[in-house]
């Protein structure tokens, strides 16, 4: 029952979810024409390339930076986005992400206190829901700016091409 939980919590949940949340994200805030092909493949690869980069016996900032880059890179080359427009959507995205797992952190600090947190983030399984969470409010926040995106129109960008 464990392994079941923490499949679903950190693989299906975690790195699948944020993955394509992720390209989701760049391609709204892109501007770009959703291709439903494409955007399965592009997220199917950063969810693949996300779980081998956690298995390397290196420090999270340069996990997150070496998948910002790949995400980068096969947005540019395989979707054929716009280089500046996209780098941008990447590096906002991951801040989008750092901000909503800070809001979940905050959140559950507050609610059941400093110390069952503490007992929680040492817990490998439980650990797993906090991320989980954190997605959630990261694609409440591309939906919202998708529908904000969608509502002004195309005069309104915030990003310039």
């Amino acid at each position: 029952m464990e392994l079941l939980e923490i499949i679903l919590t950190k693989y299906i949940f975690g790195f699948t979810l944020q993955s394509f949340l992720l390209v989701l994200g760049i391609y709204t805030l892109n501007r770009e024409k959703f291709d439903a092909k494409n955007y399965m493949k592009t997220a199917l690869s950063v969810t693949f390339i996300s779980a081998l980069m956690k298995l390397l016996p290196i420090s999270v900032g340069v996990q997150t930076i070496m998948n910002m880059l790949f995400l980068y890179l096969i947005c540019v080359i395989y979707l054929k986005m716009n280089p500046y427009v996209t780098i941008r959507s990447t590096s906002l995205c991951v801040v989008l992400i750092l901000l909503s797992e800070m809001i979940i952190t905050a959140i559950t600090v507050l609610l059941i206190g400093q110390d069952e947190f503490q007992m929680i983030i040492q817990d490998s399984v439980k650990r797993n829901y906090i991320g989980c969470f954190a997605n959630v409010v990261f694609a409440l926040m591309i939906l919202t700016v998708h529908f904000i995106f969608k509502r002004k129109g195309e005069g309104h960008r915030i990003f310039s091409r």
